[in-house]
């Protein structure tokens, strides 16, 4: 909490002193994701609201108009999970982030694993203040795993993860998203990854399947609200 009383003073001093003290900052997110192609290694994210990708459901983007100071940045992997009856009676679907490859569900997961051994890459109006960060950093394999009993034995179990925290880094100094501006967010890959579907069952025998097609890129800050008018 004093880490963000002191970034939220500075970066509001800093909006002060370019005539920008109206400025609302407040704590925020973004929250954008991109479909895994294993037919490329290399993964470009929008970042706007107007941009081409079709804008998903859950996705949080940045309005023309706003500025974004990111504080902590998490790279996931983004699951969809389907449920069934023994009877093949759809249940309903649930998404799910993941902060590591689930191997102890199903060997499958090895192909989206290599998402954690890339380079991420930020640039604002072609200058680039972020590269060669090691997406390593945000691979975190719970202590708890995936578990699959049968009824009336083990309870099921998922993994035990804080998604306040969990495969989050923090940024120093801060970097700043622009509306404005041309935000460029790249992930690199050693080489390509590709959609994975793995399977669970929960403790009345219904079989739970979830299908990882995405990569998630989550970022915790401050939003300045009309602060993107301003041009360095």
């Amino acid at each position: 909490m004093a880490k963000s009383r002191v970034n939220f003073s500075l970066i509001k001093a800093n909006y002060n002193k370019i005539g920008k003290g109206n400025v609302r900052l407040t704590q925020s997110s973004l929250f954008i994701t991109k479909d895994i192609d294993p037919t490329k290694s290399s993964y470009d994210f929008d970042v706007l609201e107007n941009q081409t990708q079709t804008l998903q459901p859950d996705e949080i983007r940045l309005n023309i108009n706003d500025e974004f100071i990111v504080t902590d940045l998490g790279v996931y992997l983004y699951g969809t999970w389907t449920a069934s009856s023994p009877e093949n009676v759809k249940l309903g679907t649930g998404t799910q982030l993941l902060s590591y490859a689930p191997l102890e569900l199903n060997g499958n997961a090895i192909v989206c694993k290599n998402l954690y051994a890339g380079q991420l890459k930020i640039a604002v109006n072609n200058i680039v203040y972020l590269e060669k960060w090691d997406t390593r950093k945000h691979e975190f394999v719970t202590r708890t795993q995936f578990a699959t009993q049968l009824a009336g034995t083990s309870q099921a179990t998922m993994p035990s993860n804080d998604f306040s925290s969990d495969a989050m880094m923090p940024f120093s100094p801060l970097l700043t998203l622009s509306g404005a501006k041309k935000n460029d967010i790249n992930i690199r890959l050693p080489q390509s990854i590709a959609p994975s579907t793995i399977t669970w069952k929960d403790q009345q025998g219904n079989t739970i399947s979830m299908a990882i097609t995405k990569i998630a890129l989550r970022m915790y800050g401050l939003n300045a609200q009309n602060g993107a008018k301003f041009q360095n």
